[in-house]
């Protein structure tokens, strides 16, 4: 018998393991965030584009998490949560946690076949990775305190001192910085390995904490903040009880955008940012055949100077949609409650009635409709047009304002730029263009033709030069009817900040999605009124085709006003100009236009707002026209409140 020999042949295979790579974070650069009750995760395609991943605390800003990665390429940035006052929970994107700088696009890394430790990343930073100070020789303290509950302490007026074994017990050398605006103050300090004590004062005894702060250093080391003497926010006390409380609310505006159905329940959750003991709800009822919804609460507790926060959900199949609002008049530090409808108790009075109606269709007044995201799907593959009419940022950048990046460097800063560049879509909504849901901004986003707009006529785009940019995205049924985006000119991130995104819902029949560009924040582009979608600086058109023969500034009307007026001026000719209020002691209040403006009939429009979007208070103001050389003149008008 033959014996047939089989060659054998052995493979050599080598299969890779994955890596253990750790991940070490530092909060220091950002606020509100303790080991105690906060939270920090990691997010990008290390793990998954949002929350989930969440790292270990390893004693005050000090945070970090191993995880097994495969080698490659990585992007990655870090997510937050901060518990608020109220007991509710909010969660940021690390650009989004109060007091974070960040710039740049998303953290990069590159996995190995090593084991591997990310060099300290800080929080809200971004990819540079530089510490609150500047390292030195010595050991390294990294000091905060938050001021917001001294009871006495006026940062206008006074400086926060830092005193302590590591500089003499000097309560008045050693002065800390106030980070922005806010209450929080640091202060860098150069020492060596001990076990030190120390305190806070207002720069001299007798102005100082109660008690010394203990704390043992071996090396550089970050200190997590405290409240002045460990005195944190004092818990809701009423000081007047509203007999009843009634809010009634109209939801015709959410129905007509696809987001409610009349037959839904409407649920009002009210005493947030601590208006309240706790925060509470209750269902509002429908009026019989009318898109009214009301309640009315037999007895509310409330604090008078401190008004009431409060936001409307849709509850449908058991599942809770909070309502799509954003207060553009909110001021504060806690950036959960920029999201939360607030309404003040002037007026109100112990054992009265108060009632509060939001009712007005409008786009940006703080008695808006609610409107809600529909979560429902498409349920088959549909092709929306999305468009974007971007004069709201030619009248923008023409007044006098920059556009800024706010990741990087397309700044914004000529006019004629707004259409030269054209705009790009970017956001969970684009994603069946590419795949990628937020592409990074600025070149990455620029160099991604699939997500560019246009405004040729084609492909959707109703008609070529306009100044409306169009694109159209093609979603598979499964896609929700409720899309979330942002536009980009350039690419660039200069539409606003971080956290303002557009929410719209398509609507099945008619899958076409129009804005304005930057309608997310109207404040800002106050040269546009969203909600007659012209400029609020506009020309009147002359039937005749003739320009007016003189300069002319009008009367305002109405006057007394309370809180928007209007004025006209005219211009015979082009000229560079100016339009601003002044109060009584000759402060600039406002500006309405600044810039060049051709010949024509102006109405000016003064919605009572300062330069910072604030409202101003009752009093007699100035509006003056400056046109340089060819004309100047003032008028008064009385805001009356």
């Amino acid at each position: 018998m033959k014996k047939v020999l089989i060659p054998i042949v052995l493979f050599s295979m080598s299969f890779l393991a994955a890596t253990e790579v750790t991940f070490s974070v530092n909060s220091s650069t950002v606020q509100g965030i303790v080991d105690s009750t906060s939270g920090v995760d990691l997010r990008g395609t290390v793990t998954q584009w949002g929350a989930g991943t969440n790292l270990n605390t390893d004693g005050g800003d000090y945070w970090s998490l191993t995880i097994s990665l495969d080698a490659g390429d990585y992007e990655y940035k870090y997510g937050a949560q901060i518990v608020n006052l109220d007991g509710t929970v909010s969660d940021y994107w690390e650009n989004d946690i109060p007091g974070a700088n960040y710039q740049g696009d998303n953290r990069t890394l590159t996995v190995g076949s090593e084991a591997m430790l990310v060099e300290m990343d800080y929080l809200g930073n971004g990819p540079n990775n530089t510490p609150p100070y500047t390292p030195t020789d010595s050991v390294d303290l990294f000091l905060r305190v938050d001021m917001s509950q001294h009871p006495d302490f006026n940062s206008e007026t006074q400086s926060v001192y830092v005193a302590g074994s590591f500089q003499g017990w000097d309560p008045g050398s050693t002065m800390m910085t106030q980070e922005g605006q806010s209450p929080v103050w640091n202060a860098h300090i150069m020492t060596h390995a001990a076990n030190h004590e120390y305190k806070f004062t207002l720069g001299a005894w007798g102005t100082d904490e109660s008690n010394n702060r203990v704390l043992s250093v071996s090396q550089d080391t970050t200190v997590q903040w405290v409240y002045w003497n460990d005195q944190g926010p004092e818990p809701f006390s009423s000081n007047a009880t509203i007999v009843p409380f009634t809010l009634t609310t109209d939801v015709s505006r959410a129905v007509t955008n696809n987001g409610f159905v009349l037959g839904d329940t409407l649920v009002l959750k009210y005493g947030y940012g601590g208006t309240g003991e706790s925060v509470m709800f209750d269902t509002l009822e429908q009026v019989p055949f009318e898109y009214v919804y009301s309640v009315t609460i037999d007895s509310l507790p409330i604090d008078l100077e401190a008004g009431l926060f409060y936001q409307y959900y849709r509850i449908k199949n058991g599942a809770e949609y909070r309502e799509i609002y954003f207060n553009f008049d909110f001021q504060g530090n806690d950036v959960s409650l920029a999201e939360r409808r607030y309404h003040g108790f002037e007026g109100a009075a112990d054992g009265e009635a108060f009632s509060i109606i939001d009712d007005v269709n409008s786009s940006v007044e703080p008695r808006r409709m609610p409107v809600f995201r529909n979560t429902d799907l498409l349920g088959s593959e549909l092709t929306v047009t999305y468009s974007v009419d971007v004069r709201p940022a030619y009248y923008q950048v023409v007044s006098g304002d920059t556009l800024f990046d706010i990741q990087g460097t397309t700044n914004v800063t000529h006019e004629d730029s707004v259409l030269a560049w054209g705009s790009w879509i970017n956001g969970p909504a684009s994603e069946p263009l590419t795949g990628d849901s937020w592409t990074g901004w600025g070149g990455t986003l620029f160099g991604t033709t699939a997500k560019q707009m246009h405004d040729d006529g084609e492909n959707g785009d109703a008609v070529a030069g306009d100044s409306v940019y169009s694109i159209q995205v093609t979603y598979e049924a499964t896609a929700t009817v409720g899309q979330e985006f942002k536009f980009g000119l350039r690419g660039g991130d200069n539409e606003s900040g971080y956290g303002l995104n557009h929410i719209e819902n398509i609507d099945v029949a008619n899958p076409t999605v129009a804005s304005y560009w930057g309608s997310i924040n109207p404040l800002f582009y106050d040269a546009w009124d969203y909600d007659s979608n012209m400029p609020s600086l506009g020309i009147d058109e002359n039937e005749n085709g003739l320009s007016p023969n003189r300069f002319s500034l009008s009367a305002n009307y109405p006057n007394p006003f309370n809180p928007t007026t209007n004025f006209s001026f005219t211009l015979p000719h082009g000229a560079e100009v100016s339009v601003n209020i002044y109060n009584l002691l000759g402060e600039k209040v406002a500006t309405v236009h600044n810039g060049y403006a051709k010949p024509g009939n102006y109405k000016a429009n003064w919605n009572g707002k300062d330069m910072m979007g604030r409202n101003v208070p009752s009093g007699v103001y100035i509006y003056e026209l400056d046109a340089g050389a060819y004309f100047k003149q003032s008028k008064k008008m009385t805001l009356l409140k």
